[in-house]
């Protein structure tokens, strides 16, 4: 390399060291990064979702999750996790909210407010020009990355689980209508009904179907009650009932007490309303 190559790479080094230096700045602490809130996910208890229309609260029960107003049901796990998610989001910007015109924010009132175990997050408008969300903790008004709350305004029912059953609500029986009645017992499942059974494991695969089941939707009442009724009891003695419509294309359980319905596509339908087929070598075994 002859002299001129030299200093041209010299040069290039002199340029990336005085770089370096200036991005790294020695001697300077890092930027600290602050969060919404210092709530432990995994530890909140209870959520509360204030809007104009309702509220939606959610409790821990045991490990899961429970939608307990405005009705009682299994809650949505997703959900959830989209709106704990939001409690550790990384504020970008902050400043005291005392002496501004909340209003100037979209946070007088609020677009949507939570309630986590006590702290209270309000949530207004995005800046048009950063396209930031204000956030409001503590009286101090934060701007965080993300802007979508839509979740935050769903109805209600969305929050419910689309799971019939949770974990811990085993089945101690079920009745099918058109099909029989199914009873635990210490050595299995006793069926009666106007099929017979090929097998125990034909009966446990349709325990498990109803076990398991989790519907495509769920969704307000949309049509009249049924005289056919699904009713399961559970082994801790709950007993569920569901108004059961069918046709070829789709299973509809209704529960009228929460005014909700599950729906369930074709295949769906067949395996929880049918003896299911079993393999030959599943029946061996």
């Amino acid at each position: 390399m002859g002299k001129r190559g030299w200093l041209n790479l010299a040069l290039l080094l002199v340029v990336v060291a005085l770089a370096a230096l200036v991005y790294f700045e020695p001697g300077k602490e890092p930027s600290e990064v602050v969060l919404l809130t210092e709530l432990d996910a995994e530890a909140v208890q209870q959520i509360r979702i204030e809007r104009a229309s309702d509220d939606i609260v959610l409790q821990r029960r045991s490990g899961l999750w429970i939608l307990v107003e405005p009705q009682v049901a299994n809650a949505k796990q997703f959900y959830v996790n989209q709106v704990l998610a939001m409690l550790s989001e990384q504020s970008l910007e902050r400043y005291p909210a005392e002496g501004l015109d909340l209003n100037k924010y979209g946070l007088q009132p609020p677009r949507a407010k939570l309630v986590v175990d006590g702290v209270e997050l309000a949530f207004g408008r995005i800046n048009p020009l950063n396209s930031r969300l204000y956030v409001m903790v503590d009286n101090v008004i934060h701007m965080v990355s993300t802007n979508d709350i839509s979740l935050l305004g769903e109805a209600w029912h969305r929050y419910v689980s689309r799971v019939l059953f949770s974990v811990d609500d085993e089945l101690q029986s079920l009745m099918v209508p058109g099909l029989g009645r199914l009873d635990r017992d210490a050595g299995g499942w006793l069926f009666d009904g106007a099929v017979v059974p090929d097998s125990a494991d034909q009966l446990q695969a349709l325990v498990d179907a109803w076990q398991y089941a989790q519907a495509s939707q769920v969704r307000p009442v949309s049509e009249p009650g049924t005289a056919e009724k699904v009713v399961v009891r559970l082994v801790s003695g709950a007993e569920i009932s569901f108004g059961l419509l069918a046709t070829e294309d789709e299973l509809v359980l209704q529960q009228h007490e929460l005014g909700l319905e599950y729906v369930f596509d074709a295949a769906q339908k067949n395996r929880l309303l049918q003896l299911p087929r079993l393999t030959n070598e599943l029946v061996d075994k």
